[in-house]
């Protein structure tokens, strides 16, 4: 027991500096506010893992490539 107590505590103190995703959530966003351009609804987006960046692609075929503070995605 003390055994596997000390593996769950080496395990927590190394996973985050392994820097992996452990749980893949989608998110579903169905307009983005982009300054500069207004209000667009995503056909598909996408960030990038060691940037923030974040591309979008509108309904109507635009892409658009921006920072993320540039950006708001939502649902509504």
């Amino acid at each position: 027991m003390k055994k596997l107590l000390v593996f769950v505590a080496l395990l927590s103190l190394l996973l985050p500096g392994c820097n992996r995703t452990l749980v893949d959530t989608t998110w579903a966003y169905k307009y983005a506010d982009i300054n500069g351009v207004g209000t667009v609804e995503v056909s598909s987006w996408t960030d990038y893992e060691n940037s923030d960046m974040i591309q979008i692609k509108a309904s109507d075929g635009t892409v658009y490539l921006t920072h993320s503070v540039n950006v708001v995605l939502r649902t509504k």
